[in-house]
């Protein structure tokens, strides 16, 4: 009779005791590492919106330079940003003053004025008015050291008598000029005819 003896095959972690230790060693360590490591850092604050200064429910200010009024300006609310050496100004309303009893009025739906520049630039539905003639565009800054009103973007000039549309438009305060540098289209108006009797 024949017998054969099989050895029997131990299971792997019998025969390699040591890597099993390994394992177990590297496991336990890198859960413990993470469990230890620094919370992370705290998120940033939120952004805070510019605060204002001040902030008042309406403004009126005047310049006078060498005895004469230069402009006289009027806000339904305003806020000053004292970092930023500004104030913006709400429902905007500024009379340029030309002459004695002659001034130009520009109003707008929102103004920034720098008060240490005296730069004062007006946004939104802006028209200017002088006379019969009313001009409207988008944006128009005044540049107190040339005394002129400039109007970068699209403008249309109106008046009884004609319509004017283009960009960049010019006013010289000082000697009451007005010039278009970029014409676009213009319409003349026809006047109703009388008969004479």
């Amino acid at each position: 009779m024949l017998s054969t003896k099989f050895a029997r095959r131990r299971p792997w972690w019998r025969r390699w005791p040591g890597l099993l230790a390994m394992t177990l060693v590297l496991t336990l360590g890198a859960w413990a590492g993470w469990g230890r490591r620094p919370p992370p850092p705290p998120s940033p604050p939120p952004v805070e919106a510019d605060k204002p200064f001040a902030t008042m429910e309406a403004l009126s200010l005047t310049e006078i330079q060498e005895g004469d009024k230069r402009w006289v300006l009027a806000g339904q609310k305003a806020n000053f940003h004292k970092d930023r050496m500004e104030v913006s100004i709400q429902g905007v309303q500024v009379d340029f003053y030309r002459q004695p009893g002659e001034h130009l009025r520009v109003k707008a739906q929102e103004g920034l004025l720098n008060t240490k520049t005296r730069i004062l630039t007006l946004k939104g539905q802006v028209e200017l008015e002088s006379g019969e003639t009313v001009v409207k565009t988008s944006m128009a800054t005044y540049l107190p050291a040339e005394r002129a009103l400039v109007a970068p973007e699209e403008v249309i000039l109106e008046n009884p008598r004609v319509r004017v549309q283009g960009k960049d438009l010019r006013v010289e305060l000082a000697t009451r000029k007005m010039t278009l540098a970029r014409h676009q289209k213009t319409e003349v108006k026809a006047l109703a005819w009388k008969p004479r009797s």
